[in-house]
């Protein structure tokens, strides 16, 4: 028996969602209908958070005053004063990817403007829009990251993503080359979709470019025009090729205060708009709040916050669209800031690009599946995906062309969302979905992997505000996806595991990334850390498929799909179960390929969970997963079978644990737009969610968590593990 196949210690409830030093608490036996209990309150709380009366949502207005620039790291509040678990030493070790902090000169010209409460939109140049080009914004932002805390010296390390383009503006362009105009005619316009995809004029930039700037408030006493701001000058990252927009990244340096959590307050302006007007109270002011050395850090988790295109508009106006599951995040941020927004995946969804590029695409959709792998990746191709994912980026957080009413009041919403609270988001369906699942054929074709570049390029640029060459030179990301290891305070960590860039049919993370990611997460988490989150986009914990997968199969190949529609029932929304995707690949093989239960995930299924619980053991550290993307809510456990020799809980003596070091929990949120599970899915999962071992030491199991439904109903089936509701 090996060090991961041993025992430690056993998870407890709002210990693995805290910052700060742990307590001494009963623990209640695992399956024990307190500990499930338990688990449901866990569930409720990593979603929602804890309400309060405090209201920090509205932006904040005061009288003008002079500014200056702030250089260098802050000195953490109180100069030697560090709470529990901060201060040197040690110090902390980054490992191969160290966050560069990198300054930039000081910038007189400060100027911005935008729409009160809502992220920037300065004014356009342009014409109306003609042939369905929507209308283009000069500025677009802010967005808010959080990127890690340093121990050390008690810093919150975040950055600040906004997109510029001066050929956009109405007033006053500087001196410089560059067009007057790029309005569209009735000659050339800029389509966003179809058959001109690829088509119109390329806008060109300026050779002078001015970069935005931040100006942040954090003493909790100041504002914009009662105070000295600390100034973050930008850094132009990445130049988007079709409408040159420019994507400047602000690295954000604060000092965590000691006792109380505090509210920063910031603006952004750009020299280039000298038509904004230039007092900071008439400005639009964007608040977020990070915690205090000593305090719990709030979050929140969130999977699928968009609709798929497979979702008709009838479905979405049942839910009532997107707007009231954002309000209600946004209700519960206002009245108790979270310090962190985790996403899951699914924050953008590229499944619009194979209907919207058809046209380009054509030659490899139209093709036979011997000869598809064969197409070459063509500058068209590149062109139009390129445009597609960047205006659908727009569309999706921004709402600028959004032409769905069921959507527009969530797309406002989410880029508030994205200026106040700072997020950490990992990808899902951000290339598209279902991309790694498909055959091998398919995977590793040029057309694929020329797709896969673009989406997972401008997941980099919107989510991480990094490129591909930054993310693992500069900005701390690991292996060749977007794998990371933050700390959430000196007492929980966070392990987020990009499942997605890296996955092929034989594996969801590459096997070289596996050492390196281990490795810094030895590296990175502190010794005080409990508690770790990891992140994946999939439950690692989750009813087994392997069943589902041969049915399915066989179905295809006999013929037989037709009984299992008929089973299915006709009155759902969409049919995942037979229908095929643009590919003509079964969509329900693709999906199920997807969950690390698949049958060809088993091996490194098991290699991932027993590293995890090595570590467990030596750092005596909690471990909990946090997923989604199976738009369904549940809670499951791993932990030692209660009559092994091996349970720690009778022989205590054991490094002396008197807990159960592999008990770890599961809990799954739904998407927070995207329509939930049908209930014939549920019916399958549930089915499939029996009780099993997960090996000879370790027990797997769901929680019946769910005794009633959101309505106080019993809840549908009598299904008490998996629920259909968004989250």
């Amino acid at each position: 028996m090996n060090d991961q196949q041993q025992q430690q210690q056993q998870f407890q409830g709002g210990a693995a969602y805290s910052s700060s030093p742990p307590m001494q608490q009963q623990q209640p036996h695992p399956g024990s209908s307190d500990d499930m209990t338990g688990a449901a309150a866990r569930l409720a709380n990593l979603q929602l958070g804890s309400p309060s009366s405090s209201n920090h949502g509205t932006p904040v207005h005061v009288t003008a005053a002079p500014t200056r620039s702030y250089s260098g790291p802050p000195p953490a509040g109180g100069g030697a004063n560090y709470a529990p678990g901060y201060g040197p030493p040690p110090p902390v070790v980054y490992g191969a990817g160290t966050m560069q902090q990198q300054q930039a000169p000081h910038r007189e010209s400060f100027d911005s403007s935008g729409e009160q409460g809502r992220p920037m939109q300065a004014p356009l140049q342009n014409a109306p829009p003609a042939m369905g080009m929507p209308a283009l914004p000069a500025m677009v932002g802010p967005m808010v990251q959080f990127v890690d805390v340093e121990l050390e010296r008690a810093l919150w390390h975040g950055s600040v993503l906004i997109l510029t383009n001066e050929a956009f503006l109405v007033h006053g362009r500087r001196a410089g080359p560059g067009p007057a105009s790029v309005g569209p005619s009735s000659s050339s316009a800029f389509p966003a979709t179809g058959a001109a995809m690829h088509a119109g004029p390329t806008p060109v930039a300026s050779s002078v470019q001015q970069a935005p700037v931040v100006e942040v408030w954090d003493d909790a006493q100041h504002g914009p025009g009662a105070g000295k701001p600390k100034t973050f000058v930008t850094r132009a990252i990445y130049t988007e090729p079709t409408f040159q927009y420019t994507f400047w990244r602000a690295d954000i340096t604060l000092p965590l205060p000691q006792e109380n959590e505090a509210d920063v307050l910031y603006q952004v302006y750009w020299g280039a708009d000298e038509a904004a007007i230039q007092s900071h109270s008439a400005r639009t002011t964007f608040s977020f709040r990070i915690p205090a050395q000593a305090s719990q850090w709030r979050m929140c988790v969130t999977s699928n916050a968009q609709f798929s295109r497979k979702v008709p508009e009838s479905a979405r106006a049942a839910l009532r669209g997107s707007g009231p599951v954002f309000r209600d995040l946004m209700a519960k941020h206002r009245a108790n800031p979270f310090h962190v927004w985790i996403g899951t995946g699914g924050q953008f969804t590229g499944d619009g690009v194979w209907d919207d590029c058809e046209p380009v695409l054509r030659p490899f959709l139209a093709a036979d599946a011997a000869r598809r792998p064969l197409v070459q990746w063509t500058a068209d191709m590149a062109a139009a995906v390129e445009r597609w994912y960047f205006l659908e980026y727009l569309r999706q957080w921004f709402g600028v062309g959004s032409s769905m009413p069921m959507e527009q009041e969530a797309q406002g919403l989410f880029a508030q969302a994205a200026a106040a609270m700072p997020y950490s988001f990992t990808p899902d369906a951000e290339i598209f979905p279902g991309y790694g699942s498909y055959t091998q054929a398919l995977h590793f074709s040029p057309v694929f992997n020329g797709i896969r570049h673009v989406g997972a390029k401008y997941y980099a640029l919107f989510q991480a505000h990094t490129t591909p060459t930054l993310a693992h030179n500069e900005h701390g990301f690991l292996g060749e996806g977007y794998h990371s290891v933050k700390k959430l305070g000196p007492y929980t960590a966070l392990l987020t595991l990009d499942t997605r860039t890296e996955r092929q049919p034989a594996g969801i993370i590459d096997r070289h990334a596996y050492d390196i990611v281990f490795a810094e997460l030895e590296a990175r988490v502190p010794m005080t850390a409990t508690n770790l989150i990891v992140v994946a986009s999939n439950p690692v914990i989750f009813p087994r498929t392997k069943n589902f997968e041969s049915l399915l199969r066989s179905a295809s190949s006999s013929g037989l799909t037709s009984i299992i529609s008929y089973a299915v029932n006709a009155k759902q929304t969409r049919n995942d179960w037979v229908s095929k995707d643009k590919l003509g690949e079964p969509v329900a093989v693709t999906m199920l390929n997807d969950f690390w239960t698949s049958a060809l995930h088993k091996s490194e299924r098991s290699f991932v969970v027993r590293t995890l619980q090595g570590f467990a053991k030596r750092r005596s550290c909690r471990i909990t997963f946090a997923s989604g993307h199976v738009n369904c809510l549940s809670a499951a456990h791993f932990r030692t079978y209660t009559d092994s020799k091996y349970d720690p809980r009778k022989y205590p003596e054991q490094r002396g644990f008197v807990s159960d070091y592999r008990s770890m929990i599961q809990l799954t949120v739904s998407g927070l737009v995207q329509e939930p599970a049908d209930s014939f899915t549920l019916r399958a999962y549930h089915f499939a969610g029996k009780s099993a071992p997960f090996d000879s030491m370790t027990e797997e199991k769901l929680y019946h968590t769910f005794n009633v439904d959101v309505n106080g109903l019993p809840p549908p089936n009598n299904n008490q593990k998996l629920l259909g509701r968004r989250s």
